[in-house]
């Protein structure tokens, strides 16, 4: 895919560092290896690619939910229930559209079908949760508690909303890092597409003052 025929991403210009840190974070991912499976061939391009993907993931959080961005190193990307459906399902539809032409006809077909067959296991009390749909840092800066001051300051005005969170995590290692921020609640899942578990993880709504 050349230059000219990139889909647009405020976000890549705005924080190409944080992006591409993303992508190293994301690269081994189950999920995001079948997305850019076009791309397989080449770890640059596919690099490329996966930032790009992760921009087009900010620029969707920014209107429809919260972003927390530690520049050179890493980002926290929310999806959230305030934005009105109309303006959700408008920018969820440029970013399906934006994808088809970033991730290749394969990569595009293993989005679509994974993102449903993951949706499908979400249990109905979590659709008008926050949700974590990113989380990232470079493996370079790990080991320094960035994640979590990435997460904080969302969790934080979910407790004030008194709202539930939830997140999906194929790694098994990050499970126990999760339940200390209060994400306690865990139903292990089969993704079909891959065949990879992942975990569907709750932090129910906090209430404060107690």
């Amino acid at each position: 895919m050349s230059a000219t025929t990139q889909p647009n991403s405020p976000s890549l210009h705005a924080h190409p560092h944080a992006c591409a840190a993303l992508a190293e974070a994301l690269f081994n991912d189950p999920f995001y290896q079948a997305v850019t499976i076009d791309h397989a061939a080449n770890t640059v391009r596919r690099l490329q690619v996966l930032a790009h993907y992760c921009a087009l993931a900010m620029d969707e959080a920014r209107a429809v939910g919260d972003v927390q961005v530690a520049d050179l190193h890493g980002a926290a990307l929310w999806i959230t229930p305030h934005a009105p459906a109309a303006d959700k399902a408008q920018y969820s539809a440029q970013r399906t559209r934006s994808l088809r032409q970033l991730l290749g006809p394969l990569g595009f077909d293993h989005y679509q079908r994974i993102c449903a067959a993951m949706e499908a296991q979400v249990p109905a009390d979590l659709h008008s949760a926050w949700y974590l749909s990113i989380l990232g840092v470079h493996t370079a800066a790990r080991g320094h508690g960035l994640a979590q001051l990435l997460l904080a300051p969302t969790l934080a005005k979910a407790d004030q909303a008194g709202a539930s969170c939830f997140l999906e995590t194929f790694n098994p290692l990050s499970v126990p890092f999760y339940s200390r921020l209060g994400f306690t609640r865990s139903v292990e899942c089969v993704e079909p597409i891959t065949g990879s578990t992942y975990w569907l993880l709750v932090r129910g709504a906090v209430v404060l003052g107690r």
